[in-house]
């Protein structure tokens, strides 16, 4: 058995947390690889190094002081390591750091990246294990494409000696060496990508939650757990608000059929959510789970005998891709089709872009509607419980909220109502009590 443990920032945001990784890696010897993200928060009042490292970059860009900021991240580190007693030279390696970022010889990407980059060396040394800089694993082409080959020969060379390995989270490296950040929260997708490269068995994401909610618990208290998800399933939730791991983490494991466990460093006692790619988990509820996302807009293209014109619909996206918006939806009738976008993707431009959609299908009438929400119920099995359709639009009908748009695809696994802003959380908490009586 071969396990890649992934921890976030919540689990090594202070010396204690520390010791609780350290308690959990030491409990099974299969986990041989450990991925970790730069320290987060240790308390609601408390910042994200992230954050701080962005901050300071932003402070030197306007010329201005970033001195109070910086002894923050300083502070956070050698707090750490001194509780610790861990004999790494962080003050001195944050003092280098800081004079590049006086002199301005330091990349945002670079300087970002040493959250990472830190956190990693200090658990290093807590753990025992050898630290593998990402940037010289993780690799990526000029377009931004994962070199798997690349980064694949570069892994087994340096890890054939078979100890065990800590490797900074979030960032990899372009062909000249320059360090690429992923998006926030890419180090689940790094665990992810070590996962595939080690041929491991589970990939585990060490969180603060007990694995996959059915629904945010900020709406529905005490939700339900998720014990087992499809790949598809999450990627469904997750692109629609669920975000307990990164959507792009999925790809890199579902490839080799590795199972991704979500667990939770302060109760590593609960078996959080199994994620893999079968479909176990699918009738164990009529749904799997509910998510969405508020602020939305929809702009509906109107023209008499539309469903006898060729090209019409291209010829709309066409101009949403001039403008590089992308689309969310586009629900049709018989003289009229909706695009469904983000509200902030169109807002600085959105009459200007009505106007060209109105020339470019020589439309009767381009109308717009926003503050919309978009709420998804997904369920691998949802399409083996017949009219469960009529049961969620029944339900939403009688609680008095009224569904703007309606969207599902062939294979039933996702059903999209989109509802106003101000119906967003009483939808969420209609649909999860309908099929989840209290």
């Amino acid at each position: 058995m071969l396990k890649v443990a992934k921890f976030g920032g919540s689990s090594v945001a202070s010396a204690e947390q520390f010791k609780k990784v350290k308690e959990i890696v030491k409990m099974d010897s299969s986990r041989k690889f450990v991925v970790v993200s730069a320290i987060g928060k240790a308390d609601k009042e408390d910042n994200k190094i992230t954050d701080l490292l962005y901050l300071c970059y932003a402070h030197i860009k306007y010329n201005m002081n970033c001195d109070a900021v910086f002894s923050i991240i300083e502070k956070k580190f050698c707090d750490i390591a001194k509780e610790l007693n861990l004999q790494f030279n962080i003050k001195g390696e944050l003092a280098q750091l800081k004079e590049k970022l006086d002199q301005k010889s330091v990349s945002e990407e670079y300087l970002v990246s040493r959250g990472e980059y830190f956190t990693a060396l200090l658990m290093a040394e807590y753990l025992g294990y050898r630290f593998i800089d990402a940037k010289d694993v993780i690799f990526y082409n000029y377009d931004n494409t994962f070199d798997y080959i690349k980064s694949e020969k570069a892994f087994q060379e340096i890890t054939k000696t078979g100890e065990n390995f800590i490797i900074p989270g979030f960032y990899g490296s372009f062909p000249n060496r320059d360090v690429k950040l992923m998006t926030r929260g890419g180090g689940d997708v790094t665990g992810a990508i070590v996962a595939s490269l080690a041929n491991a068995d589970v990939y585990e994401n060490w969180t603060d939650v007990s694995g996959v909610l059915m629904a945010d618990p900020r709406i529905i208290p005490n939700p339900l757990p998720i014990e087992v998800i499809n790949y598809n399933e999450l990627r469904e939730l997750s692109y629609m608000g669920a975000s307990v791991l990164h959507e792009e983490a999925v790809f890199p494991v579902a490839l080799k059929k590795i199972p991704i466990q979500i667990r939770n460093t302060n109760r590593p006692e609960d078996l959080g959510t199994i994620i893999n790619n079968s479909d176990e988990g699918a009738f164990k509820h009529v749904i799997t789970g509910i998510a969405g996302k508020k602020d939305f807009s929809i702009i509906t293209i109107r023209k008499v005998h539309m469903s006898n014109e060729v090209g019409l619909i291209r010829k709309a996206l066409s101009v949403f891709e001039d403008y590089n918006v992308s689309i969310e939806h586009i629900p049709s009738g018989v003289d009229s089709f909706s695009v469904v976008v983000e509200t902030k993707a169109v807002k600085p431009f959105v009459h200007e872009l009505m106007g060209k959609l109105k020339k470019a299908t020589s439309a009767g009438e381009v109308t717009l509607t926003t503050e919309i929400s978009l709420i998804a119920t997904v369920g691998l099995g949802m399409k083996n419980y017949k009219g469960l359709s009529g049961r969620l639009f029944s339900a939403i009908g009688k609680a008095g909220i009224n569904i703007v748009v309606i969207s599902q695809t062939s294979d039933e696994i996702n059903i999209i109502v989109g509802v106003h802003n101000s119906d967003y959380e009483r939808t969420i908490r209609t649909i999860y009590y309908e099929f989840n009586p209290q």
